[in-house]
């Protein structure tokens, strides 16, 4: 089985400037994604695809069996989407060097992503013999049967009203995707415009903290505090 690992770390966040330098627990953001692939041997190659020179030097000098792939304006561009960027990689790679049967796309913003689920992706994939793609899914607390809309500055159901007085036991079970983890079949990147591909395969976590994603000062804030709590325990 050969899986490529692909970073994905684009220069130039609205919200939360330079993200991927700011620190958790006195390390960069990104760091903690590297880190933790570091102690992977499931992987045929980790490629840091980004725009950030200063993450193309840092890779170079800390991860030296990582490989850089310096991103093109083009391809840097806020209208990018993220599967643009996968697949441009990914044909790079098979180009360069060979195919593989799976690509794991890592977000380093979720630096409390743990070993455990980055294995139980691929554990997944395996027991699947390789042929769908796996994303990491999330049991979703705040409920669309629950939820409100405002119009005219009047409150109204989003679905039905009569889901108000449903019992949390009797709704529906549902799942958002949480971010930490796509492992796509390459078919599915060359042939699919999006990171979760028709009939892919869930893979649930139910940590309370490993999907904090951080893209605002609340992320990082609370990324922070979780961080701290798990270091102390």
């Amino acid at each position: 089985m050969k899986i490529l690992a692909i970073v994905i770390a684009r220069k130039g966040s609205k919200r939360l400037k330079n993200k991927h330098h700011l620190l958790l627990n006195k390390k960069k953001i990104i760091c903690h994604t590297l880190d933790l692939l570091k102690q992977f041997k499931n992987f045929e190659d980790v490629i840091v695809s980004t725009n950030d020179k200063e993450i193309i030097r840092l890779t170079i000098k800390k991860y030296s069996k990582f490989i850089p792939l310096q991103r093109s304006e083009k391809l840097s561009a806020d209208s990018i989407k993220p599967y643009q960027v996968i697949r441009h990689v990914f044909k790079w790679y098979k180009n360069k060097i060979g195919d593989v049967d799976g690509i794991f796309v890592f977000q380093p913003t979720l630096p409390l992503r743990t070993k455990s689920t980055i294995n139980n992706l691929i554990n997944v994939f395996k027991k699947n013999n390789m042929k769908k793609s796996v994303i990491s899914v999330t049991l979703a607390k705040e409920h669309p049967e629950w939820m409100l809309k405002i119009k005219d500055n009047t409150i109204t159901p989003f679905i039905l009203s009569e889901n108000f007085s449903k019992m949390s036991q009797t709704v529906n079970k549902l799942y958002r995707i949480n971010g930490l983890g796509y492992l796509v079949l390459p078919k599915d990147i060359l042939s699919q415009n999006t990171l979760i591909p028709k009939k892919s395969i869930p893979c649930i976590v139910d940590s309370i903290f490993e999907d904090i994603d951080i893209d605002t000062k609340e992320d990082l804030l609370k990324a922070r505090i979780f961080a701290k709590q798990l270091k102390y325990k």
